[in-house]
């Protein structure tokens, strides 16, 4: 395949450049104006992106967890659905015969992608039919199936109302109760009797910590049915993350030591921090443009389209970096940037991703920080400072990797694979690499179609390095 270079050498570039210098963490990176008039502009297309799927994706220890079921016209159907284990608070005594007043599985809304207005769902809740083990080293992924029991638990329709709050019943032992108001949340009542003869009535050593109760309760699967949901449906995040956000409040009457009668309330916490919430995902991409530049042999795709949720992912490469040395003996990148430019129309009706992250492979094909967000590199800037953020009003991505393109450009790092992705891995100490590397996977939401290498001009993936020669 042949590239052509275009703008070698092109001085002028401060004509194209923004009069004032911004931070580079804001979204765009514009240029210095003192990079755009005292370097040399490659702006060049040279660059090869080949579409690839990315299957599988550890799907707890995340910050978020995805409910939905989305029918988009482009990219086909995700369907996600989520397991989850309750955790006691230490040792729980529901006293003797407690009666139950309600149980409700609450589960505060963080973001929500689709149609907002014109859509319904219909939640559904069952028993787990296998244990979710809450441990922090134990890592589940995306592709895994669920056992679960047939018999409903619960049902409730509801809008995508996910930015509304909400006035709920605020209980008070050994006082009246009240009203409080309540960021936006998911509230599910559960089957008052499944509650009472699975939690209620457990003997009470069985309720002594989490281990043996969570064999025993198992868990919560929780979907969406498909045939109710209407128009395309959407995509819901929730934070299961902070322990007390995500769980399941318990209202019942318990005898207290004076003979009299309160109502209580317990709960049983959803911590996925630790890994007890696990997100189920599949996408159906039959039929669709998606499946077909999956499937195409080319090694420079034609289109881009990049899937958040575990969907798809670029694999970039820069073949004809070793070329510019030829412009002199000692050049000085003062600048990279990998532009994505959006194909006009495919922004509405629903938005691009609101950010693209960049990573390098290292030996072990693990994703790693390139040197411009590495914090012990020299050349780091502050976090967020590669950019990689939506900007609407040109329609493009903008990626800062000076540091990584003279890297490579000087031979001081080996390439193992570039890669571009809608997912924010992190790198953590903790002990499993794969559960600690996608704590930020699910959280952003969207879909994005740019162009490939080998698109129209007006959309083709660009790197444009600014750098000087030392004299």
């Amino acid at each position: 395949m042949k590239f052509i270079k275009s703008g070698l050498l092109t001085t002028l570039v401060s004509l194209f450049i923004l009069g004032s210098c911004k931070n580079a963490s804001t979204i765009g990176l514009d240029v210095d104006p003192n990079i755009a008039i005292n370097s040399k502009l490659i702006d060049t297309s040279t660059v090869i992106t080949k579409l690839t799927k990315q299957d599988t994706v550890v799907a707890n220890g995340t910050t978020v967890s995805v409910l939905g079921y989305f029918k988009d016209p482009v990219f086909g159907i995700t369907t996600a659905n989520m397991a989850l284990a309750v955790s006691l608070n230490g040792a729980v005594n529901f006293g003797k015969n407690p009666i139950l007043d309600s149980a409700v599985l609450v589960l505060p809304f963080v973001n929500f992608y689709g149609d907002s207005v014109n859509t319904n769902y219909t939640v559904e809740v069952r028993q787990l039919d296998e244990t979710l083990y809450a441990e922090p080293t134990l890592a589940y992924y995306n592709n895994k199936k669920w056992k679960t029991k047939s018999a409903l638990l619960a049902t409730k329709n509801f809008k995508a109302n996910y930015k509304d709050s909400l006035t709920i019943q605020d209980i008070l032992v050994g006082k009246k109760d009240t009203v409080k108001r309540v960021p936006a949340q998911l509230r599910i009542k559960i089957d008052p009797a499944f509650i009472t003869n699975n939690i209620l009535k457990l003997d009470s050593f069985k309720l002594l910590n989490s281990k043996v109760f969570n064999s025993l309760f198992k868990g919560l699967y929780v979907s969406l049915n498909k045939n109710t949901t209407t128009q395309n449906g959407g995509i819901f995040s929730f934070n299961t993350s902070i322990a007390g956000a995500a769980r399941l409040d318990l209202f019942y009457k318990k005898t207290q030591t004076n003979n009299a009668v309160d109502t209580i309330l317990t709960t049983l916490n959803i911590t996925g921090g630790v890994g007890n919430a696990v997100t189920e995902l599949s996408w159906d991409l039959t039929g669709t443009a998606v499946n077909t530049e999956l499937q195409s042999t080319a090694k420079n795709s034609t289109t881009l389209y990049l899937k958040g949720l575990s969907g798809t992912q670029l694999k970039v490469d820069f073949p004809y970096l070793n070329t510019i040395k030829n412009l002199g003996k000692n050049i000085t990148v003062n600048r990279a940037e990998l532009v994505f430019t959006i194909i006009a129309g495919t922004e509405t009706p629903y938005k691009p991703l609101q950010r693209l992250r960049v990573y390098k492979n290292d030996i072990a094909e693990r994703p790693t920080f390139i040197a411009d967000e590495t914090p012990f590199d020299r050349r780091y800037l502050g976090p967020n400072s590669i950019g990689g953020f939506y900007n609407a009003i040109p329609k493009e991505y903008k990626i800062n990797m000076t540091g990584y393109i003279q890297d490579l450009m000087s031979g001081k790092v080996k390439n193992y694979g570039t890669f571009v992705t809608p997912n924010d891995y992190v790198a953590t100490n903790s002990p499993n690499f794969e559960l600690s590397k996608t704590v930020n996977v699910f959280n952003n939401l969207g879909r994005t179609v740019a162009g490939g290498g080998v698109s129209s001009s007006n959309y083709k993936v660009k790197l444009k390095i600014y750098y000087t020669e030392q004299k």
